[in-house]
């Protein structure tokens, strides 16, 4: 990129926040407008990686809030229910379709 299609942006930083750029900077043997440069560019492609207004996203505050159809149930238990009822020994055991316990 030729300087005249370049801009540049300038930004203000606490004593520490400077020290602790300068001092990454010098650690990865970048200049302060290299390290600068690579910041602004992974902060921007970590902002598009996750849209919040996804349905991903809310789903589960949907879930949460009872707003669930008419007729959905589940039997979600919670981790000291399954932990009450295993009645079984701490043995070893192998998988019914694991053949290669067969003999």
């Amino acid at each position: 990129m030729s300087r005249d299609e370049s801009k540049h942006v300038q930004t203000e930083l606490s004593e520490d926040e400077y020290e602790r750029f300068r001092k990454f900077a010098e650690e990865h043997g970048l200049s302060l407008e290299e390290a600068g440069h690579e910041a602004v560019l992974e902060w921007i492609e970590r902002q598009q990686q996750a849209d919040p207004n996804d349905r991903a996203f809310t789903v589960l505050d949907e879930l949460d809030s009872g707003s669930n159809p008419d007729g959905v149930s589940t039997d979600a238990r919670t981790e000291d229910d399954l932990v009450d009822e295993w009645l079984g020994s701490d043995g070893a055991f192998t998988l019914a379709d694991d053949s290669s316990s067969q003999s």
